[in-house]
């Protein structure tokens, strides 16, 4: 939706506010990120000294050299950043520890998954919890992400402490960014984007979400990230080890960027491939970013954002749209936004008749319950404009024409 003031909700808390004044001068130097120094405190945590893997360790040192020379990153943005970072080297001793001990975890089917991809802001969030809810379904939460290990196990999955260290994660990230509640309200417990897996990686590609880093992202559009994804299938096979059979159901805008590597590692995978007018689309992925980037840096130039967003994520539809042209038409579905809003329970039925996954008389009971208890707005309206970020919308308009063409998107 469109205001007429997309900086109203973009206000930091004032203890952020005075945390980064006071820590303007010293927060290189006690909050300095170091690849070496990051990985000896994990293995200090943890008493592991495996992590797998270690192709992990060149997107490690780029991600970190661009936040250090591009980033100009704030106090609370070095914190956090840095917390992060070392949670994910944690996670990577404990899920080699885990694999060492129960190799049959590699051995664990993932078969026909389900992935749901496209621009932010065209109802991926909406069709990816109406069909987790589905019978059969099987959707990472938001704890089993951010810490896969030890493997979830549903036996003791109520009383299992991530979910209220998750729910803190949580409380604190929205409290940092109050405008999260409106533009992407985390829950410890529900379903969410799997670019917490690739993360572990360290390839990622929602990175300039925190701060101008073009040389690691330049890097990114150039390398492969199949390993990448070869670990995120593992880690999908940990997550998913005690669970019982299941048919996976993922999300995430970035697998735009690399569709061509999920293929690869997923060659059975089903693509659902939601659809927007992208003059719609483009100011409230601006005013993600920018929710966060307020936080992390510094100094921040909305034009600029306008400009940068308009250019990678012009680029990940580029992208997706040349593995498309070469890939088998039947693997992928699309679903336009106006007709999934309009009736989203047969959309929700058509998406299982296609995949074969069967239930689709559940679909209108998922839909009207999920719907009841997630009102639209219900954590408020989110404002944003073009202009903010120093576009318009025949601007906008002109660099996705080919994409528009090709699914029909302006009807």
């Amino acid at each position: 939706m469109e205001g007429k003031n997309a900086t109203t909700a973009m206000q930091l808390p004032l203890g952020i506010r005075l945390l980064n004044q006071l820590g303007s001068g010293v927060g290189g130097l006690l909050f300095e990120l170091n690849a070496d120094q990051l990985m000896a405190e994990a293995r200090k945590q943890t008493g592991l000294n495996d992590f797998g893997d270690e192709r992990f360790i060149e997107p490690l040192r780029r991600l970190i050299q661009a936040l250090e020379q591009e980033g100009n990153l704030s106090l609370a943005g070095r914190i956090s950043i840095r917390g992060g970072l070392l949670r994910l080297l944690v996670q990577r001793l404990r899920i080699a520890e885990d694999l060492a001990r129960h190799p049959e975890i590699r051995e664990v089917p993932i078969e026909r998954p389900v992935f749901i991809l496209g621009f932010m802001r065209t109802g991926t969030t909406l069709l990816y919890n109406l069909l987790a809810r589905m019978p059969g379904a099987r959707a990472p939460k938001l704890w089993e992400m951010l810490w896969p290990s030890p493997p979830p196990d549903p036996a003791t999955e109520a009383s299992d402490p991530r979910i209220e260290r998750a729910r803190r994660f949580t409380e604190q990230a929205q409290k940092a960014v109050p405008a999260m509640r409106t533009i992407h309200p985390l829950v410890a417990t529900a379903p969410e984007e799997c670019l917490f897996l690739l993360g572990l990686s360290f390839i990622d590609f929602a990175a300039e979400a925190r701060a101008h880093l073009p040389s690691y992202m330049n890097w990114l559009m150039s390398t492969d990230v199949v390993p990448a994804y070869r670990y995120y299938r593992e880690v999908l096979q940990l997550i998913t080890w005690k669970s019982g059979a299941h048919h996976l159901v993922l999300k995430s805008p970035i697998h735009l960027y690399s569709l061509d590597a999920l293929l690869s590692v997923f060659p059975d995978a089903r693509i659902i491939q939601t659809h927007r007018d992208p003059r719609q689309v483009v100011a409230s992925g601006c005013s993600l970013y920018e929710a966060t980037r307020i936080v992390s840096a510094r100094g921040h130039d909305p034009v600029a954002l306008g400009r940068q967003w308009l250019d990678t994520w012009g680029q990940a539809m580029d992208r997706a749209m040349a593995v498309r042209a070469k890939a088998s038409p039947e693997q992928f579905l699309d679903v336009h936004y106006d007709e999934l809003m309009a009736d989203p329970a047969g959309q929700v039925q058509r998406i299982h008749r296609w995949a074969g996954l069967g239930g689709e008389e559940a679909a209108a009971g998922v839909v009207q319950s999920w719907l009841a208890e997630n009102p639209r707005h219900k954590h408020g309206v989110h404002q944003y404009t073009l202009e903010h970020y120093g576009l318009d919308a025949q601007r906008v308009a002109e660099r996705f024409r080919a994409y528009t063409e090709r699914f029909n998107v302006l009807k």
